[in-house]
């Protein structure tokens, strides 16, 4: 971070250590305590007054290590000359604190993604009330005293939760409450505040609105990360945070998902364009992602622009930029990455924004379709071109080389499995049963090829996710624990799917043991529909799945490698002899295509409501939610 010159940067770890010191210091007892924390694997929404309780509680052990790393953290951040920005107090309390504050004035958050009651809604404690302050100073206090400071700190109260008062004059008082709890304690505080909520619900954020909040600050003492801005830019609309400095930041990923994407042109332009607009206030550029691991081109990218004073010519930087990651000059490779550049990263439609919904990593059902905002041929063409490169020795015997070539072929199996999918639905409203069976054989085949190149590279492989959960835990118990919560994040995301798949990892590992099984009892449903004659029934299948594959995943215990095996470079070619024919644009269905291509086809009659699970009422389909 510190060679690319990142300067600030949150440092959140160990915060719940202290905040278990200051929820006991207030009367609250360990079960209170042990409710309101999530597990390790979702802290982040816990922060944020998302969920509550899901997965957890912490462990002592947790604290003691968690509060040991962030001093280590600390240290080496402020050595290089980083801002570290710490947590501040947003209102977000325990369900307990009404006990013991019956006269305070809070509020149940709303549900957040369906979440039952019992691991949704914490207490948002209004920041006008006069409590609010006594917690967030008295949080406050402990902070710097464990951490010391460097006086900025974040706070987001209304992240994906709506305000109960629209009222302006209150949205200003809110502010400048919580501005309030900061600067008694720390004089020099700047309060970091993400854009998120005036995104997420702009019909609620009117200008009005999202002005007396942003005003109820001194000027310079608000810092805004307008967090989204490749795609969904809120700088012009709310006129530079109306002198409020911000920062200029590309989201780019959701989930820490796979899959090729990027919106370079976009990026590349509008840094530029915000900087120079009358009246900016931009101060730098940031990276919000939910996830790295994937895309290294588009961080790369991203913070060099930080440097630069006009734009690249991406031509030349992408030409560069494949020099470098290979470590010689290469024209084949060159070519590849120039396809690329103008396909899977020149997405400019704020609908594709980067969530990894991909049909081969999606609950299966029969009206799926792929994000496609690119030309297929150029992807296929891309991993021919990037295979070629390996015919020289100095750039095949490269790590980042032997990545690159699986991560094509992942890409290209993906849209492999979504070429079969629309020919095994196609198949099955024609009431075809020998082509359905062909199509769901070969559907079998994209998930046996894609386990075994992913399996050639350890950063596509699942069993160092789990391994590396497992050594955080101190005991049996906390190592069970900790596997369960790497496994239901990728999974499940919540005890009966609430916003399933949305970490989704193209992982060998989940792919044999997940996403294969998932589709394997789907195909075999439609086929015994066909066969016998009878109504396809998604919502007794989803329970099906959900009862014999998904839950049970998540509680497995079984190891996985954590050592690659085969040669990327060998089975990579291999897969793209094999598959390559069905990667056109014609041969997937894309972005709203589906509805419209289910319609012209006879529907299957309708499922009696006998075939239907009655206890089990849950959505089947994913949800799409954006959370940060």
């Amino acid at each position: 971070m510190a060679l690319n010159g990142i300067n600030m940067a949150l440092a959140f770890t160990g915060q719940e250590a202290v905040w278990e010191r200051v929820y006991l210091q207030l009367g609250l007892d360990q079960g209170d305590v042990d409710r309101h924390f999530t597990g390790p694997a979702f802290l982040a929404w816990q922060r944020m007054g998302n969920v509550r309780g899901w997965a957890g509680p912490l462990r002592p052990s947790w604290h003691s290590h968690s509060r040991v790393l962030q001093h280590r953290i600390l240290a080496r951040m402020r050595e290089l000359g980083m801002v570290a920005v710490l947590p501040a107090f947003a209102g977000h309390v325990p369900r307990g604190f009404q006990r013991l504050f019956p006269n305070s004035s809070t509020t149940p958050l709303q549900r957040w993604n369906r979440f039952p009651d019992e691991y949704c809604c914490p207490l948002l404690l209004d920041p006008t009330d006069p409590v609010f302050k006594r917690v967030g100073t008295l949080f406050m206090r402990e902070l710097i005293a464990e951490f010391g400071t460097d006086h900025v700190y974040n706070s987001d109260t209304f992240n994906e939760m709506q305000p109960a008062d629209g009222r302006p004059e209150y949205l200003a008082q809110v502010g400048k409450a919580i501005f309030d709890s900061l600067v008694e304690v720390d004089p020099k505080a700047v309060w970091m505040i993400q854009n998120w909520l005036f995104v997420h619900d702009a019909p609620f954020w009117t200008d009005s609105r999202a002005k007396a909040l942003l005003t109820s600050v001194p000027t310079g003492r608000m810092l805004v990360l307008d967090l989204m801005a490749e795609l969904h830019p809120q700088y012009l609309r709310l006129q530079s945070y109306y002198g409020q400095p911000f920062i200029w930041c590309m989201l780019h990923n959701f989930g820490g998902t796979l899959g090729l994407y990027g919106a370079v042109n976009n990026v590349n332009r509008n840094v530029f364009e915000a900087r120079a607009m009358p009246n900016s206030t931009m101060v730098g550029t940031g990276l919000t992602m939910e996830g790295t691991g994937q895309n290294y081109v588009m961080y790369d990218f991203a913070n060099e622009l930080a440097w630069r004073a006009e734009p690249a010519n991406l031509t030349d930087w992408f030409s560069r930029y494949a020099t470098r990651r290979y470590g010689a000059s290469n024209a084949a490779a060159d070519e590849s990455w120039q396809l690329l550049k103008d396909s899977v990263y020149s997405n400019e439609d704020p609908l594709y924004s980067h969530h990894g919904r991909f049909v081969l990593t999606l609950a299966p059902s029969l009206v799926l379709e792929e994000p496609v905002w690119y030309s297929v041929e150029a992807v296929r063409d891309a991993w021919q071109k990037l295979l070629a490169a390996g015919s020289a020795r100095a750039v095949r015997a490269n790590a980042n080389y032997r990545h690159d070539v699986v991560d094509l072929a992942r890409q290209g199996l993906q849209l492999a499995a979504a070429a079969v999918y629309k020919q095994a639905v196609m198949a099955f409203n024609k009431r075809r049963l020998d082509a359905l069976r062909k199509w769901s054989a070969q559907m079998m085949e994209v998930f046996s090829d894609l386990e075994r190149v992913l399996s050639t590279d350890q950063l596509f492989m699942l069993g160092p996710w789990l391994r590396n959960a497992r050594q955080r835990a101190t005991t049996e118990l906390e190592e069970a624990v900790y596997e369960w919560n790497a496994r239901n994040q990728l999974t499940l995301w919540g005890p009966r799917g609430e916003i399933k798949d949305y970490a989704a990892k193209q992982w060998a590992g989940l792919v044999s043991h997940y996403y294969r099984p998932r589709w394997q009892r789907f195909l075999d449903a439609l086929d015994r529909a066909l066969a016998e004659g009878r109504a396809f029934n998604q919502t007794a299948v989803s329970h099906d799945i959900f009862v014999n594959v998904e839950e049970p995943f998540t509680l497995d215990r079984a190891d996985f490698p954590t050592k690659p095996s085969g040669d990327a470079w060998a089975v990579s070619q291999e897969l793209f002899a094999r598959w390559s024919p069905l990667l056109t644009s014609k041969s997937v269905l894309k972005k709203g295509q589906a509805a419209a291509w289910a319609s012209t086809k006879t529907p299957p009659p309708a499922a009696s409501s006998s075939q239907t699970p009655a206890a089990h009422k849950y959505t089947t389909e994913p949800s799409v939610v954006t959370v940060l």
